[in-house]
């Protein structure tokens, strides 16, 4: 059986390292299945005629499609594209859109499959029933269709032992290519080098945030701190990596593990550079913690505020505490690490005033950089299905853009929350030691000034 894997070229995404897909290519040759290809469309900037040379040079049985809910349209075009080129190919989508909404995208003629969840076990348990022609209806987290019309299988049986998992498949990309300065493949907006590799040290988040879909599930899975040090190590052997990026939900929900993690860095003597884009909770991560992660190689750190409003955290479950959470943001500018603040606004029912808690909270602080985004609700979570409940119209939120206004449940017209975002981009970048503080702080001169320009864009964005 010939397995295409595809990733799909959305302007609207960086490009990243397909890690996900990297890791079901892992498990799919564990058991045999080795004909396989990935084609990371975004990254090759393949227009969909290139797309479809791929698909017919290749000839797949089936191809796997994994997208966010920011690339849904992308997604089903590509799903037609296969079925195009070739209509006797299955068509299987995952990712975390497949996740979010299931029941839509099954829907779709030229979509057979849709994994809901963690992919590694559902995928391969869908391709031996495919190569056998056996049963597929008591697959756990498989979307498919039958003579009724569409089925849901809840829930995917989550990987418990995430130590068993093998090592994704590093080798089905060209990792040069990703490495070329003019490609930046990272969520860490300010990298120390271009030579990057994402890795996931554990699965799920244990918190209720209402805005959040867990992909992952709600139970938290580590990996052992001995087998996170064997994969850096094999990265920085194999392909000379020189940052990590830490792509948990929760990095630091076990103190002691991380900071064993760290402790091994440094007694091996691991020279690594290593980023968190979004892999710390701020109110728990103690001081210890960000000595010992300086000390391995942290540079970069972003924590998720969200709002300064104690309501509004008590209202999304998020419930930081606040405080704890501006003490470790200013040790962590004080050990010398560059030090992010991710806020969002338009909660429902939010104020003025609480929205301006948190601009001047986001000023008061000492972040090197600051994102806010606009609140959207994604289909299967807790946000999404409140406001299904109280009759509110969803239709204008499908875009799933964080950076446009599609949805505004807040109390606070459209043009004011905007200006309200625009103001806070203005006043928080553009203050001259702020400028000044960024540039010390960057090493790559070019990298900022391109992401000056995208901050620029995104003040004015709509």
């Amino acid at each position: 059986m010939k397995i295409l894997l595809l990733v799909p070229n959305s302007k609207e995404v960086r490009v990243t390292i397909p890690l996900g897909l990297l890791y079901i290519s892992a498990a799919l040759r564990g058991k045999g299945f080795s004909d396989l290809k990935l084609v990371d469309a975004r990254q090759k900037k393949l227009g969909r005629e290139e797309i479809s040379r791929h698909i017919k040079s290749f000839s797949p049985d089936v191809v796997g499609i994994s997208g966010l809910s920011i690339e849904a349209s992308e997604v089903h075009a590509l799903a037609r594209l296969v079925k195009e080129t070739g209509k006797e190919c299955k068509v299987v989508i995952g990712g975390p859109y497949a996740f979010s909404s299931p029941e839509s995208i099954i829907k779709d003629k030229n979509i057979d499959f849709v994994i809901i969840g963690e992919g590694e076990r559902t995928f391969l348990e869908l391709l031996e029933a495919l190569e056998r022609r056996g049963e597929i209806s008591g697959i756990d987290g498989l979307a498919f269709k039958n003579q009724n019309g569409p089925v849901i299988n809840f829930p995917s049986t989550m990987i418990e032992d995430l130590d068993s998992i093998a090592f994704p498949a590093w080798d089905l990309l060209d990792m040069k290519e990703y490495f070329n300065t003019k490609s930046h493949h990272s969520s860490d907006s300010v990298p120390m080098s271009n030579r990057i590799a994402p890795i996931f040290t554990s699965r799920g988040c244990p918190y209720d945030c209402i805005y959040c879909h867990h992909i992952f599930g709600k139970k938290i899975r580590f990996r052992s701190a001995q087998n996170v040090i064997k994969e850096i190590e094999f990265l920085i052997a194999k392909y000379g990596i020189e940052e990590i990026e830490v792509a948990d939900d929760c990095f630091n929900l076990d103190l002691a593990r991380a900071k064993q993690i760290c402790d091994e860095i440094i007694k091996r003597g691991i020279r690594i550079n290593l980023s968190f884009p979004t892999a710390l909770r701020a109110d728990a991560v103690d001081e210890e913690l960000i000595d010992k992660l300086k000390r391995a190689g942290a540079h970069m750190i972003c924590y998720a505020i969200e709002s300064a409003s104690l309501h509004i955290q008590q209202r999304i479950k998020k419930n930081l505490d606040l405080s704890k959470a501006r003490h470790i943001v200013q040790y962590t500018v004080k050990k010398g690490i560059t030090t992010a603040g991710f806020f969002m606004l338009g909660f429902p029912g939010e104020t003025r005033e609480e929205m301006l808690q948190t601009v001047k909270f986001a000023l008061d602080t000492p972040f090197h950089l600051m994102h806010i985004f606009y609140v959207t609700p994604l289909p299967r979570t807790p946000l999404f299905d409140e406001l299904v409940k109280n009759n509110v119209v969803l239709s204008k939120a499908t875009i799933y853009h964080y950076h446009r206004l599609t949805f505004n449940a807040s109390s606070v017209p459209d043009v004011e929350l905007k200006r309200i975002r625009k103001l806070a981009y203005i006043k928080f970048y553009f203050r001259p030691s702020q400028m000044w503080r960024l540039y010390k702080k960057v090493p790559n001169k070019r990298l900022l000034i391109r992401n000056a320009f995208e901050i620029i864009k995104r003040s004015c964005t709509a």
